[in-house]
């Protein structure tokens, strides 16, 4: 019983993409076929034609960057019109979420993504998905005066981040998480 994965993200340095891609690579290395879109890729994607939905972003000023708000507000809105948020947002079964999101965090460190990781993860209880987790990732600063956000901010320095050991914790985790998620299914189907 393959699980059947939907990878959506929004990268507009890079680090994000790294981190969808090795998300991509870790669910594939425990059978399970995954698909990967960029955000405005995945605008009529059925989300709910899938067993796990990822959905990935950097962490702008503590929040969402507004393609992405405009993206889980449209969802929302689709699937509210079509009677799939309901009040008390009932578990679909077989339905499951992770939520990632990269971040330099040079004020106040993860404390500025988590925000951002809370938004999507509430966009997805109100479709009824469970949510497997949020998943934070340190990505060096791509605009502004990057230098000193990368060197001095409250993380030190975070140049070349997400790197191999990052990148690799997230395949190690996505790996578990589908071998779980492939037995509940199972379960589902029992």
């Amino acid at each position: 019983m393959r699980l059947k994965t939907l990878i959506i993200y929004y990268s507009p340095g890079g680090n994000t993409k790294k981190v969808a891609e090795a998300l991509g690579r870790g669910l594939e290395s425990s059978g399970a076929k995954a698909t990967i879109r960029e955000l405005r890729e995945a605008e009529d994607e059925d989300l709910f034609a899938y067993d796990l939905v990822c959905l990935g972003t950097p962490a702008y000023n503590f929040n969402v960057p507004e393609p992405v708000l405009r993206y889980s507000k449209t969802q929302v809105g689709k699937y509210g019109r079509q009677g799939r948020v309901r009040l008390g947002a009932p578990v679909v079964p077989g339905k499951w979420a992770v939520v990632f999101v990269s971040y330099a965090g040079p004020h106040t460190g993860i404390e500025e993504a988590t925000p951002a990781g809370d938004h999507l993860a509430q966009m997805f209880r109100h479709l009824g998905f469970q949510v497997r987790g949020e998943w934070y990732t340190v990505g060096e600063f791509h605009h502004g005066p990057e230098s000193e956000l990368n060197l001095y901010g409250f993380l030190g320095d975070i140049r070349g981040r997400p790197n191999e050991h990052d990148l690799g914790v997230i395949e190690s985790n996505a790996a578990g998480l589908a071998f779980v998620l492939k037995h509940e299914k199972g379960a589902l189907k029992d």
